[in-house]
């Protein structure tokens, strides 16, 4: 028995079903191959820490948004996920043209905040939003491929005004040291751990535990999602 699926890219059909002593039963879940695509490597990581225990999306590999392309065509993805949660990317139709032209063209989804503009979103074929965290994310692009949902970029509201300003947002922000605002900004920056430790002379482990105590304060899960906040509430250090 076949069923088919319906993405933004095509049909594309899968086995459901498999006979066992003549009855049907379904078949083991497909796993479908994923390519995270982002200037920053700190997405980079939230993303392969994710997925290692993620059932049925297996990370064929990561890349810049400017090699994308290159990657998708040697790896084969299922999925592309486009990274635009920090600031908008550009290019993003010629790379989104470049993806469906393929021989096999994977999904072109894109990682955005809640509230970004429609010029910003309309060309991918699914948005996500950003502010939900790296495990929503997956989740939902676990449903998408796996032909449950019909992957299709919703329309917008206009940005509210909440989505930019939030009060509890600044408040949390605001139980920050001075030093862990320094290493929240290099992290909106895109600079790894390693980095951030280089740039303030601090060890790998010890900019580790600052991150993990600027999560715990600021209630986030990652660091994505920690950038996220902080460009949400305008986040400035005053020397």
């Amino acid at each position: 028995m076949q069923n088919s699926r319906i993405t933004g890219l095509g049909r594309r059909t899968l086995s459901r079903h498999s006979a066992i002593g003549g009855r049907y039963c379904p078949a083991p879940a497909t796993r479908h191959t994923l390519v995270v695509a982002s200037d920053s490597p700190y997405i980079h990581d939230d993303f392969e820490q994710a997925l290692d225990s993620a059932d049925s999306l297996v990370l064929a590999g990561t890349s810049s948004c400017r090699e994308v392309v290159d990657k998708a065509l040697r790896w084969r993805p299922d999925v592309v996920l486009l990274d635009a949660s920090v600031a908008p990317l550009p290019g993003l139709p010629a790379i989104v043209r470049r993806l469906r032209s393929m021989a096999h063209p994977p999904l072109a989804a894109l990682l955005v905040q809640r509230g970004a503009a429609r010029v910003e979103i309309e060309h991918a074929d699914v948005v996500l939003a950003a502010d939900f965290g790296v495990p929503a994310v997956l989740r939902a692009l676990q449903l998408v491929a796996s032909g449950v949902m019909v992957a299709a970029a919703p329309t917008t509201r206009p940005p509210l005004t909440s989505y930019l300003a939030d009060p509890d947002a600044h408040q949390r922000l605001s139980s920050l040291t001075a030093r862990e605002r320094e290493i929240l900004l290099l992290i909106v920056g895109g600079l790894s751990n390693r980095e951030v430790g280089a740039r303030l002379y601090m060890s790998p482990d010890t900019v580790k535990e600052h991150v993990s105590r600027i999560l715990t304060k600021l209630e986030v899960a990652s660091r994505i999602e920690a950038a996220v906040a902080a460009v949400r509430a305008e986040l400035e250090v005053r020397s």
